[in-house]
C-alpha cells in the first residue's frame, strides 16, 4: 500500500505569516531609521528663519519687487519701508543675497508646519517602498520554496514509478 505524505499546509501558512510579519517590521524599522537620519541631517528651520519665511509669504509682492530693483532704488525702498529685512538685504554680500533670494522664492507658499508634513509623508513614502520591496522578496521566497517542493515531489514520484517498472 502506498504511503501518503501528510499535508504540511498549516506549517507552510505559519512560515508565510512569520515571513510576512518580519517583512512588515523590517519595513517599519528601516523607514524609521531613514526618517530619523533625514531629520538629523536636515533639522527644522530655526524660529528666526520661520518668522522670515512667513514675512516673505505675507509680503510676497513687495519683497519680489524689492529684489528686482536696481541698487539705488533698492536702497530708497529699504529706507522707505524701514523693515529690518530690507535694510539688511541692501548691506549683505552678493552670496548672501543669492541665498536670501532662493529662500524668498521657495517661501511663496510656505506654512510653518510644512516641515513636519513633509517629514510625515517622507515616512509614508519610504514605508510603502520598503514594504513593497519586502512583499516582492517574500513572494520570491515563497515561489522558490514551492518550486523546490514541487521538484522534490516530482523526483519522488519518478523514483517510485521507476521502482514499480523494475518490479514488473
Amino acid at each position: 500500500m502506498d504511503e501518503v505524505e501528510p499535508v504540511h499546509e498549516e506549517i507552510e501558512d505559519q512560515k508565510e505569516k512569520l515571513i510576512s510579519r518580519i517583512s512588515l517590521w523590517v519595513s517599519i524599522i528601516l523607514t524609521t531609521i531613514v526618517v530619523i537620519w533625514y531629520y538629523n541631517e536636515n533639522p527644522p528651520d530655526s524660529p528666526a528663519v520661520v518668522k522670515m519665511r512667513v514675512f516673505f509669504k505675507e509680503n510676497n509682492r513687495d519683497v519680489m519687487k524689492f529684489i528686482d530693483l536696481p541698487r539705488n532704488e533698492m536702497i530708497a525702498f529699504a529706507y522707505k519701508k524701514k523693515h529690518p529685512f530690507y535694510l539688511k538685504y541692501v548691506k549683505v554680500s552678493e552670496s548672501e543675497k543669492s541665498k536670501l533670494s532662493a529662500l524668498i522664492h521657495i517661501s511663496t507658499d510656505y506654512t510653518p508646519n510644512q516641515y513636519w508634513f513633509n517629514l510625515f509623508f517622507a515616512w509614508v513614502i519610504a514605508f510603502t517602498t520598503f514594504w513593497f520591496l519586502g512583499l516582492m522578496a517574500e513572494a520570491c521566497i515563497i515561489l522558490m520554496r514551492r518550486n523546490s517542493e514541487a521538484r522534490v515531489k516530482n523526483y519522488k514520484l519518478e523514483k517510485e514509478q521507476s521502482e514499480r517498472e523494475k518490479e514488473m
